[in-house]
């Protein structure tokens, strides 16, 4: 299970249980799309072509694994999200709060609109994905 994937001063850190990496959060990434047999390079290429998006790709790897980044995916403080282990959302003014657990939540600045358009290219990537068997 993965909450969330954040770099830190000394590495990235998986949450919950805070384990440490020893590689960047891009890494780590990297590293759950080769274990879903593709690159995330390849991945993005696809995803491109498929559904005309240039920006913001969520990486839909399984029913367990759909991650997005808060900011570009090589930007060092961008923050990985499962969104599949979001619980609850809170809409602030510039913020968004994601909910995992009692104890693990997450503050980011997000906007509401650019959040609601990752959600619909998940489902649009998903229904592509079922579309296939």
């Amino acid at each position: 299970m993965i909450y969330f994937i954040k770099n830190e001063s000394d590495g990235a850190f998986i949450y919950p249980n805070k384990r440490r990496s020893g590689v960047s959060a891009i890494n780590v990434i990297k590293k759950i799309c080769i274990k879903h047999l593709t690159t995330l390079e390849g991945y993005l290429k696809s995803v491109r072509l498929i559904t005309n998006t240039r920006y913001r790709i969520p990486l839909v790897l399984s029913s367990k694994h759909v991650f997005f980044s808060t900011k570009g995916f090589y930007d060092y403080d961008s923050i990985w999200i499962n969104y599949m282990e979001i619980k609850e959302i809170i809409y602030l003014e510039k913020h968004i709060v994601f909910i995992f657990d009692e104890q693990y939540q997450l503050k980011v600045e997000f906007s509401t609109k650019n959040y609601q358009r990752l959600v619909t290219l998940i489902f649009k990537v998903l229904k592509y994905k079922d579309s296939l068997e």
